[in-house]
């Protein structure tokens, strides 16, 4: 998963799967028939601090077992106020 700022580069050029190798894995536990994920990143204060306001995407690149990939670059918005 990759959380990303609608101000980014990433808005003009697009996000591929090539982007998402050096983003951090989520942690993934079944629950009934689906799986439910979660996705922290450690960042410093003054990272936060810096980090711009308003909109935000989370990009997911979900793996199947035989290996097919899927990204879906807006899987879900959130307000960074």
């Amino acid at each position: 998963m990759l959380a990303w700022p609608a101000t980014s580069s990433f808005a003009k050029k697009g996000l591929t799967t090539k982007d998402m190798a050096a983003a951090e894995p989520a942690v993934c536990k079944p629950s009934g028939r689906i799986s439910c994920c979660t996705y922290e990143v450690a960042v410093t204060r003054a990272e936060a601090d810096g980090s711009p306001r308003g909109l935000w995407h989370v990009a997911v690149l979900a793996t199947a077992g035989d290996g097919g990939t899927t990204l879906d670059t807006k899987a879900a918005d959130f307000t960074a106020a």
